[in-house]
């Protein structure tokens, strides 16, 4: 299996990301220092009729110097923090490689405007597989579309973090993507992973909107669903394998 992240797009993307925060910075900085200079030097004075208009829009434009100064230091973090890989889910290709060919692609760490940020994806003859990748700890509960979580007394609590939804909204979006290219009815799949075995992390299913499973047990929870069958010819894994890496 082909395990593949498009890591020098996203180290490209992240340096365009820290320019784009520096032209910001002297912009905002360049308005600063002519807001500055308007309240050294009075263009109108203060027994003008205009003076209010002209004292706002100096403080006005200092104001709007400083807040795109803000949002650059903001782009900045952006641009240095910005991933280039997901361990989580370069351990989950590496387990998928033990039983997978090279005629499936395993794309990690996809990044895209139109898309979002989404763990992995793997693209095979089957169709597009979309990963929702978690190392969290617990007891869990899933029902449909929803979740719980355990306490220590034992009582059962809603999560605010929901898989399902994440991973529902990623097929969504890729569905979208790949019908925007004119690449349509290709069957995408979700699967939830928790890399993390028993007894640390612990699940209970009940008709789960998505698979649920077990990074030692990805292959078996698959076979009756992603795996069952071929749906897409060669040429349409080519093409898409294409867009979703370019």
């Amino acid at each position: 299996m082909q395990n593949v992240a498009p890591t020098r797009k996203l180290s490209r993307r992240s340096r365009d990301f820290l320019i784009a925060a520096a032209v910001v910075f002297l912009f905002g900085i360049t308005l600063v220092i002519v807001g500055l200079a308007l309240h050294i030097i009075n263009f109108v004075v203060p027994s003008n009729p205009g003076f209010e208009v002209y004292d706002l829009t100096r403080k006005g434009v200092i104001s709007a110097g400083a807040g795109l100064m803000f949002v650059s230091v903001l782009m900045s973090i952006r641009a240095a923090t910005w991933k280039t890989d997901n361990i989580l889910a370069k351990d989950v290709g590496d387990e998928l490689a033990n039983f997978l060919d090279n005629k499936f692609v395993y794309i990690r760490n996809i990044s895209k405007r139109t898309i979002g940020y989404v763990d992995a994806v793997l693209i095979s003859k089957h169709g597009v597989l979309v990963f929702r990748i978690s190392k969290r700890q617990g007891v869990f509960f899933n029902e449909k579309g929803e979740w719980l979580i355990q306490r220590d007394k034992g009582e059962w609590k809603p999560m605010r973090w929901n898989p399902t939804r994440e991973v529902v909204a990623d097929v969504q979006k890729i569905r979208e993507y790949l019908t925007d290219y004119d690449v349509k009815d290709i069957p995408v799949y979700g699967v939830v992973v928790f890399t993390e075995e028993s007894p640390l992390t612990q699940f209970t299913l009940q008709d789960p909107v998505v698979p649920v499973t077990h990074l030692s047990q990805l292959s078996y929870s698959l076979q009756d669903t992603y795996f069952a069958k071929d749906r897409i010819q060669p040429k349409i894994v080519q093409q898409v394998i294409n867009l979703l890496y370019s």
